[in-house]
């Protein structure tokens, strides 16, 4: 069987590996209900929970099985998109900060989302809807100008270290050797996770649910050097070269919306796949569970919340090259610089949206007409 595997055709691999990582997150992704919006809302209370220890297992699996890949020699991550030369700073600031505050107001990111549409939420098809126009807009569209010229303001060129990876980064200021400030950087990034999941497990009392969250975290985290192995592996084919890239959702989105419009003329990719794995993984579980309804907006304040946080985050997704699974657990375990300011912009924007709404301000989101806007409300 194994032999089979191996003998089969790179485009064959690269498409039925994206199917099935996707298939996995959609599983995954249901039955934990990860989120790292939900993490954020438990530190807010003071009380890492499940969420938080199932998005600290995932971090921690990523970076230690990529870096571990890439120990290897098997697969250079200096070939993704997250290591490239050129930091530009504004623009990934100002991108993770938007998705932040957007990923409150439609409560959840596009992975979230991706899961939840699949049990019938209309408002998850209406937010992934809105993301996928707004990215494709940034990217290629009418927003493209604008975001350009913020990647232009302040973009740092960092031939000297070969790309953005912190390791790299750190050598060309110290003279050591970057594969050892590597180990120290992960063994750093290692203990700071571990501490936390034991400080979450202690704050759970050690509940068969929070291992359970615990695993679906590590197993979530695993599919990123997987992702790195089926593109730069088992996918890569010198006649038909693909990008090295793990799983991200804000591009892919718009990518999958594209393809079904223009399916004739168009070709399936590892990205398209894997949108399409995590609708039918979700879709899987939700009928085995038989949690399937039908959910819609309650108010027009409400639609107006989700809608407007949907185009925050497709808008800013694209100028943080990344969403919280793309920047925060894909771009973060190749150790890239951009990708951890990034995610920290990300978390910072997430925090200043869920202070104005622990306090009920309608500054984000101001009410219409009779409708009242509530934070309980999702």
């Amino acid at each position: 069987m194994l032999e089979s595997l191996v003998n089969l055709e790179p485009r064959v691999l690269l498409l039925g590996g994206a199917l099935m990582i996707g298939l996995l997150f959609g599983l995954l992704g249901r039955a934990s209900g990860f989120c790292l919006r939900s993490a954020l809302v438990e530190f807010r209370l003071s009380r890492p929970g499940p969420r938080a220890i199932a998005w600290a297992a995932a971090l921690l699996t990523a970076v230690a099985g990529a870096q571990v890949l890439a120990g290897s020699g098997r697969v250079d991550l200096a070939e993704s998109l997250y290591l490239a030369p050129r930091l530009t700073l504004v623009s990934i600031l100002l991108g993770g900060f938007l998705f932040g505050i957007g990923m409150v107001l439609a409560r959840g990111c596009g992975g979230r989302h991706l899961v939840l549409a699949s049990g019938g939420n209309l408002r998850s098809w209406l937010v992934l809807t809105t993301l996928a126009l707004f990215a494709y807009a940034t990217l290629r569209g009418i927003l493209a100008p604008l975001r350009l010229w913020l990647e232009g303001l302040l973009s740092l060129e960092l031939q000297a270290a070969g790309d953005q990876a912190l390791p790299a980064l750190l050598a060309t200021q110290t003279g050591l050797a970057p594969h050892y400030l590597a180990i120290a950087v992960v063994a750093l990034l290692v203990v700071g996770l571990a501490a936390l999941l034991l400080h979450g497990l202690r704050a759970e009392a050690w509940r068969p649910a929070a291992w359970g969250h615990l695993m679906a975290g590590a197993g979530i985290g695993l599919l990123v050097p997987l992702a790195w192995i089926v593109t730069g592996l088992l996918g890569a084919d010198e006649f038909e070269p693909v990008p090295l890239e793990s799983m991200t959702f804000t591009a892919p989105v718009g990518d999958a919306l594209q393809y079904l419009m223009t399916y004739t003329g168009a070709t399936a990719d590892f990205g398209i796949l894997v949108v399409g794995g995590v609708l039918l993984g979700a879709v899987v579980l939700a009928v085995l569970r038989r949690d399937q309804r039908l959910e819609s907006f309650a108010t027009a304040g409400q639609l107006l919340r989700y809608l407007l946080g949907a185009a925050l985050m497709g808008f800013g997704g694209v100028l943080a090259l990344g969403c919280t699974i793309g920047a925060g657990l894909s771009g973060v375990s190749t150790l890239s610089l951009g990708s951890m300011i990034a995610l920290a912009a990300i978390v910072a924007g997430a925090r200043v949206a869920l202070l104005i709404e622990a306090r009920g301000s309608r500054i984000l989101v101001p009410s219409l007409g009779r409708d009242r806007w509530s934070p309980s409300k999702s």
